[in-house]
């Protein structure tokens, strides 16, 4: 499994492990404050401080490395809740603050060191305890298309495949479908199928419709059984097949262009044994 579902809310792995890693570095820190009463302002500045840094240089790492994808929406480079962080630049931006730490007369280094150290335990042992379980191969059912035509998933004529999950209802969904339209327009080499879960056909022509998006591409499974087959919890969800039908990899919750692009360069790569 993928994700967490915690009450109403589903979190992907890799995300719920960020927040536990970023609530543990704020607790350990706030904890040290109230022992060390002289010095609690100074070591709450600089953990904020070092957390917004590590955001912030990492995202910048990130943006950096993908820029061709954020080129067309250069807005979305402030998405953070999309993903996208380059965990080198962010550990340079964090080892950055704690070297000023020790060197500033605020005696902060020691406290921040600790949290620092804190948060790298947790996040190594959530990390084990929570990973990717990424498998599983493209469905061999029939599934059907808006006009009522069957589509079979895994007739994929040596092409690998990115399938992604949505429903009307779903705000996420709807944010990232013009997105993932135009870059199936665009790409070629790989099949972008998008598989409504759970309703009925003119739900689905009305909402296409309304957002000027085409029916090409777009499948209905009005039982979710894809999303029961690979046991996901929540929508949207995308996933990438290799050319031989194996599952590569689950995006869950919105995705953003630079991901997406990213995934199916790996998928293509794959193809092309590279």
């Amino acid at each position: 499994m993928n994700a967490i579902a915690i009450g109403p809310f589903i979190f992907s792995n890799d995300r719920f492990i960020a927040i536990v890693t970023v609530v543990v570095f704020l607790i350990t820190a706030e904890i040290i404050a109230w022992r060390r009463r002289r010095d609690r302002d100074a070591i709450r500045r600089w953990s904020g401080a070092a957390l917004v840094i590590w955001i912030v240089t990492a995202r910048l790492g990130y943006v950096a490395a993908h820029w061709e994808a954020f080129t067309p929406a250069p807005w979305t480079v402030v998405a953070i809740w999309q993903g996208g962080f380059d965990t080198r630049a962010g550990t340079f931006g964090l080892g950055a603050t704690l070297v000023a730490g020790f060197l500033s007369r605020s005696r902060t280094g020691g406290p921040l060191l600790i949290s620092v150290l804190a948060a790298f335990l947790v996040f190594s042992v959530t990390t084990v305890l929570l990973p990717d379980e990424t498998r599983g191969r493209i469905p061999t059912g029939g599934f059907a298309d808006l006009s009522g035509a069957p589509v079979s998933l895994a007739n994929r004529d040596g092409q690998p495949l990115v399938l992604n999950l949505w429903a009307t209802w779903c705000p996420p969904c709807r944010r990232e479908m013009p997105m993932m339209v135009g870059v199936a327009q665009s790409q070629d080499g790989v099949d972008v199928v998008f598989a409504n879960q759970g309703e009925h056909g003119r739900a689905i022509g009305e909402f296409l419709m309304l957002s000027d998006l085409p029916a090409d591409g777009m499948i209905r499974d009005p039982n979710s059984t894809l999303m029961e087959k690979f046991g996901l919890l929540g929508l949207p969800s995308t996933l990438f097949f290799a050319a031989d039908g194996s599952l590569k990899a689950v995006h869950t919750g919105e995705i953003s262009r630079a991901a997406l692009l990213a995934g199916i360069k790996d998928l293509k790569g794959a193809s092309d044994g590279t």
